[in-house]
């Protein structure tokens, strides 16, 4: 009896060993440190994560929520369409909506925002891949206030430019950075990361730095993780 189970277990670390190799194998990252790449969820497949959740309608169109943005009231969700999938490049177009609260000379204000982007990634050798994009924010106030106004916060997010770059150590290990500027909120956005991925669960840790206009800038940890399934 005791010869079987450590049979049994030796055959559940060798499958599971080999189950964990598939890593980012056929699932390239659907965003780099806070932007999206080109790449979105196959059909069927769904994340769960920190309060993100995102949804595979089909091959090539997307769409999610993040669950713990809504506990700090702010209202989000965001669809993406990938028009252009090979071997080598991914390109897809985008939108998500947000309606959050600012100060404007020290009251708060609710602002509504839609975001078209676009993020173009392609693979440059080497278990590298490059993306590069861009989103416009259209604001909307409820209180007739301007956008211009509001003092920023670490969540804030404008018309933004970016660029990331992820390198593949292995299936299982990236590093990525992430740079862009954002118009809006009139500062850089510097990130870096390690994302370990295995069959199911991914994890990612770094940290992010926004240097908006008339602050000292916000710096905060990456601390990600979610799970990766097919329905």
């Amino acid at each position: 009896m005791r010869k079987c189970m450590l049979i049994f277990f030796a055959v559940l670390m060798i499958t599971g060993t080999a189950a964990a190799e598939v890593g980012f194998k056929g699932r390239p990252i659907i965003n780099n440190i806070s932007e999206p790449t080109g790449h979105t969820l196959n059909k069927g497949e769904f994340i769960i994560g920190i309060g993100s959740i995102g949804f595979g309608i089909t091959d090539r169109v997307q769409v999610g929520t993040n669950i713990l943005l809504f506990l700090v009231q702010v209202s989000n969700a965001n669809i993406r369409v990938n028009l252009l999938q090979n071997s080598t490049s991914a390109f897809t177009v985008g939108m998500s909506f947000n309606n959050f609260n600012l100060s404007v000379f020290g009251e708060d204000v609710g602002f509504t925002s839609f975001s078209p982007f676009a993020s173009f990634t392609a693979d440059i050798g080497n278990g590298t891949a490059f993306t590069v994009g861009g989103k416009y924010a259209s604001f909307s106030s409820t209180e007739d206030a301007d956008i211009e106004d509001a003092e920023a916060s670490a969540s804030s997010s404008g018309t933004t430019i970016f660029a990331g770059i992820d390198y593949s150590m292995s299936h299982k290990t990236k590093f990525l950075a992430e740079a862009g500027y954002d118009v809006t909120f009139k500062g850089m956005r510097i990130g870096g990361a390690v994302l370990f991925g295995w069959e199911k669960f991914r994890l990612k840790l770094g940290v992010n730095y926004f240097g908006a206009e008339g602050t000292n800038g916000f710096t905060m940890p990456i601390v990600g993780l979610w799970w990766r399934f097919d329905a």
